[in-house]
């Protein structure tokens, strides 16, 4: 009796084994603070309002409505509103979620980098690099590191792609940030 059911465990955990690993991350060129600036049509602090998810195609996605708080690049005013789309939602009982995509929490600010896409819709700059969320508030505030569900990469002195090396997620004092991002907006004009 215990044979045939060590040679069933076998036959049933033999496809599992042979089955190759399933890889959950996303590999993303990193971006400096710099390049996400030069790269965005919008730098923003805003505040997640609204989220809906819908097909685009055969690909789900996400439009969230994002009040803006300050406007740091880009001709969005204090109180109007930025509808960005990006990967990965749910619509009915079908969800897709995309390593590396960015992420919004409603009614949670962020400082937000934004730039236009070919059919002039808003996506956020760099993927999950993009989005600054806040926590905090007033002098305390702080903002959280990006990019921390995917691998970043650069190119070394041969042009070729290295894995940056893995770091705690970080925070930075909102003020000092912001006061950095103004410095560079001004750099590009």
């Amino acid at each position: 009796m215990r044979k045939p059911m060590i040679v069933l465990a076998l036959a049933l955990l033999a496809p599992a084994a042979a089955a190759p690993p399933i890889t959950r991350a996303a590999v993303l060129i990193a971006l400096s603070l710099p390049e996400l600036v030069a790269k965005s049509d919008f730098v923003v602090v805003a505040n997640a309002e609204d989220e809906s998810s819908r097909y685009a195609g055969k690909v789900i996605v996400t439009d969230v409505t994002l009040r803006v708080i300050t406007s740091m690049k880009g001709p969005a005013t204090p109180g109007s509103t930025l509808k960005v789309t990006h990967l990965g939602g749910a619509v009915d009982n079908v969800g897709l979620r995309v390593p590396g995509a960015a992420q919004f929490k409603l009614g949670q600010s962020a400082v937000v980098f934004l730039r236009r896409d070919p059919d002039g819709g808003l996506v956020v700059t760099g993927m999950s690099q993009g989005v600054l969320p806040i926590t905090g508030n007033g002098t305390g505030a702080v903002v959280e590191s990006a990019g921390r569900d995917a691998q970043l990469v650069h190119r070394d002195a041969r042009g070729a792609f290295v894995e940056m090396p893995h770091q705690a997620p970080g925070r930075r004092v909102l003020s000092e940030l912001l006061g950095e991002i103004d410095a560079i907006v001004h750099s590009l004009r």
